[in-house]
């Protein structure tokens, strides 16, 4: 399907903005990456499934993009059509008692934020994270010795036909930063089951998980997120690159968090080249000084 074709029947399907040549940098916490072919914005589930369906049938390459943390796009941008859903596919709802059922696009800020109000605990990990509740489904997002795979109670996914499907909790498989869906899958909804508690004691938690994280993480840089998975509970991968000594490494406008050295930080000018450079040389540094391999847990997409 020629491009034009493909831009006209993306206009059928989806009422909120389509965007050509769309900078994916500055949809992205990090800011780095070239442009999308089209950047899209459904704003329902039915626009949703309209887009992933148009795009299977005619093989048209596809990135889904949540608040845009956990993911590096190359300099190159991205040949097909990004799916922008933060802001866009949500909402959130008390559904019972225990329940609160939220959109793919809704923010982790805002998921809490309802939370607090109906005094219902459980997300208070979330607090500063800047994703959104699709991004924290598929990394089984998790901080403080909690994490989305024990709140989920159920996971509505679209595949990539169109189809509707619904993951109940007992048949959710997850692991480290990790939900298993089935392949081509996109969350489009998810229910949370949450504790009833006192006001005072979800503030008192809110607050102390996020004096915690503006003292140890580099909340007012540009990020992407923690970039390496842990080896393991006993090796956090922070702690084995500031033993290599690459606190304040640099490449380019990239650099190692001097607060928190799982993080690179983006002073304004980086390049995804330069970020790509660091995480290369951070993984042959810990290799030399520890023996420990380390594995990007940000996605890398994109081309050079």
């Amino acid at each position: 399907m020629r491009k034009k074709e493909i831009e006209r029947r993306l206009g059928e399907i989806v009422r909120g903005r389509i965007a050509a040549d769309e900078p994916i940098a500055s949809h992205t916490t990090l800011g780095v990456g070239g442009p999308a072919d089209w950047m899209v914005f459904p704003r329902s589930a039915e626009e949703l499934r309209g887009v992933l369906r148009l795009l299977a049938e005619n093989d048209v390459p596809r990135l889904v993009l949540g608040g845009g943390s956990d993911v590096v796009v190359r300099d190159g941008g991205f040949r097909g059509v990004c799916i922008a859903l933060a802001r866009n596919l949500s909402g959130a709802t008390i559904a019972g008692d225990r329940t609160i059922e939220a959109m793919a696009g809704e923010t982790l800020a805002s998921l809490l934020r309802l939370s607090r109000e109906a005094s219902l605990s459980g997300l208070e990990f979330t607090v500063t994270i800047p994703g959104t509740v699709g991004g924290g489904v598929v990394t089984n997002v998790g901080a403080f010795g909690s994490s989305f795979a024990d709140l989920l109670e159920a996971i509505v996914v679209i595949d990539a036909s169109g189809r509707e499907r619904t993951i109940e909790r007992g048949t959710i498989r997850a692991a480290y930063r990790r939900i298993d869906l089935p392949e081509e899958a996109v969350v489009v909804r998810a229910r949370f089951r949450l504790e009833p508690q006192a006001r005072d004691r979800i503030e008192e938690a809110v607050g102390r998980n996020r004096e915690h994280r503006l003292r140890t993480q580099p909340l007012g840089e540009a990020s992407a997120g923690c970039i390496f998975k842990n080896p393991s509970p006993a090796e956090p991968a922070g702690r084995l690159i500031d033993q290599a000594g690459l606190k304040g490494l640099r490449f380019g406008g990239a650099s190692i968090s001097v607060l928190h050295a799982n993080y690179i930080v983006n002073d304004g000018t980086a390049t995804a080249r330069d970020v790509l450079a660091l995480i290369e040389e951070v993984r042959r540094r810990v290799r030399e000084t520890h023996g420990a391999v380390l594995e990007p847990e940000v996605r890398i997409v994109g081309e050079e």
